[in-house]
């Protein structure tokens, strides 16, 4: 289960994760596109606590239909703040892409489909991840940090993290983090762990799980909240 703030790149990472792992990729953002339409015109239209009512169940959903298939799972930038959310998340091996404003600004700039940060997005997406950064941090079992990187290089050091906490949980095969949330580890931000190719896939092929159960995720979008 990836999460992280808005244009932290969860897609394209999640994306390359599963490919590494050949494993099945859903985002949920894209999820909800693909049923009710754009993510800008819900809140245009709806509102945001509507959006928030579609978004948890969409994550339901999700997290249930990837049960036992070690999908890679992406969530919107404000599905943590959910407590239905946050229960889901206790059962997976939840990943944060950690980054600073620095790193999502360029990507920012050429997106301004992102309702939350219409206006002065830099200055908003510096008040939503001050406010998310420590429910991210609360939840995750994984920190790996994103702030430099190519797409493969930050899936490598993923996979390797990955790998290296489910043999660490003593993981039998279906992406359950047997150590619960109070094993984490930010060995995944070291760059040594680029060339470790392999540690993901020495947890079998339970390591394509981001997820406790098997419940990761994929994603193909990168339209956040």
């Amino acid at each position: 289960m990836l999460i992280g703030p808005m244009a932290v790149g969860k897609s394209a990472i999640g994306q390359q994760l599963a490919q590494q792992l050949g494993a099945p990729f859903v985002d949920t953002d894209a999820v909800i596109v693909e049923n009710h339409g754009s993510i800008a015109d819900i809140f245009a239209g709806r509102g945001e606590r509507v959006f928030r009512e579609i978004e948890a169940r969409t994550v339901a959903r999700v997290v249930e239909e990837a049960a036992g298939t070690g999908t890679v799972i992406s969530l919107g930038g404000g599905s943590v703040l959910d407590s239905g959310t946050q229960q889901l998340l206790d059962r997976c091996t939840v990943v944060y892409l950690e980054c600073d404003v620095d790193t999502v600004a360029a990507r920012i700039a050429r997106n301004s489909g992102r309702p939350l940060l219409a206006g002065d997005g830099i200055r908003r997406w510096k008040t939503l991840f001050a406010t998310r950064k420590p429910v991210y941090e609360r939840l995750a079992d994984i920190v790996v940090d994103v702030r430099q990187g190519t797409v493969p290089e930050l899936g490598r050091r993923l996979e390797a993290a990955l790998g290296a906490f489910l043999a660490g949980t003593g993981d039998e095969g279906d992406g359950t983090a047997a150590a619960g949330k109070d094993a984490r580890t930010a060995g995944a931000a070291n760059p040594a762990a680029d060339n470790t190719t392999n540690a993901g896939s020495a947890a079998g092929e339970s390591t394509a799980a981001t997820t406790a159960a098997g419940e990761s995720t994929a994603a193909k979008q990168e339209v956040e909240k």
